[in-house]
């Protein structure tokens, strides 16, 4: 079973979609390990034992200092998000592709490095896409693979790459892989619910694990608020909540008791940057699950 309550990452790597100025803010607050260490072992002792991670470059030390603690190494469960696009965009452009295979291998042994390399040569020398995908997913999860893993994410950009090609192999690729490989669960961000549920008809993925938008505002829910609330109506999915506080313009208690009139919605990521705003937020959660 997916954790009902889940800690988001944007706030502690600067990410803020609205206000770039907010997101540097937050990243300034969260310059030291430590401050994003306080904000997840809070939560823990409010029995949040999970979150969202990205493969985001402070993300490495936030994975380092969990594996410290017995208790968050044994029993924080993660939700990794792969791969983090506007990574590989600025290091393509400060150092090339050559040196990002390169530091992305840092954390695996001699042996898994080796295969990797093979598996992408024979990729590159076939023209093979499929061996090509799971390489990338193999460079990102390395760092995080000692971590309890319980579920990696397609990021959107690949997810809707593949609904917008009409790709449902691609689809069933990472899934199997992440199945076969991390024993977690295959899960898939997307920004178009509707469409993308339509794909998975032509996939033998059941009842698939999405993290989407959605909130009583509206904001950022695509193709519209409607169709999504169709969506959940008609087809078996589990929903991952995100944006449901729709960027802060909406309260918690207005904003889940809508989210949770809805159907399917079996989880929910909130990201926190107080103690008072995780009381306030987990309560108000609570009151509905």
């Amino acid at each position: 079973m997916i954790d009902r309550i889940l800690l988001g990452h944007n706030q502690f790597f600067g990410v803020n979609h609205l206000d770039a100025k907010v997101g540097d803010q937050k990243a300034a607050q969260f310059g030291q390990v430590q401050k994003i260490m306080d904000i997840i072992n809070f939560c823990y002792d409010q029995d949040v034992k999970a979150m969202m991670m990205s493969t985001h470059e402070r993300a490495l030390l936030v994975a380092e200092e969990i594996q410290k603690s017995d208790r968050l190494r044994e029993n924080l469960g993660i939700y990794l998000l792969v791969p983090y696009i506007a990574k590989y965009i600025k290091q393509a452009n400060e150092k090339g592709i050559v040196n990002i295979v390169r530091d992305s291998l840092k954390e695996t042994s001699f042996a898994g490095k080796l295969g990797m390399f093979m598996r992408g040569g024979m990729g590159l020398l076939t023209k093979d896409v499929k061996t090509m995908i799971k390489l990338l997913v193999d460079f990102e999860v390395a760092p995080f693979s000692k971590l309890n893993l319980k579920a990696i994410f397609l990021h959107d950009a690949l997810t809707d790459l593949a609904l917008g090609w009409d790709m449902p192999d691609v689809l069933e690729l990472f899934a199997d892989h992440v199945e076969k490989k991390y024993n977690a669960i295959p899960a898939f961000c997307t920004k178009n619910l509707p469409r993308l549920m339509r794909l998975f008809e032509k996939t033998h993925i059941k009842n698939p694990l999405i993290m989407a938008s959605i909130n009583k505002l509206g904001y950022q829910v695509n193709p519209s608020r409607e169709e999504f609330e169709d969506a959940l109506k008609k087809y078996e999915l589990q929903l991952l909540a995100m944006s449901t506080l729709a960027a802060g313009y909406l309260k918690p208690k207005e904003a889940y008791e809508y989210l949770f009139s809805l159907p399917r919605v079996d989880s929910v990521v909130v990201g926190l940057s107080s103690t008072n705003h995780a009381v306030e937020t987990f309560s108000e959660i609570r009151k509905h699950i």
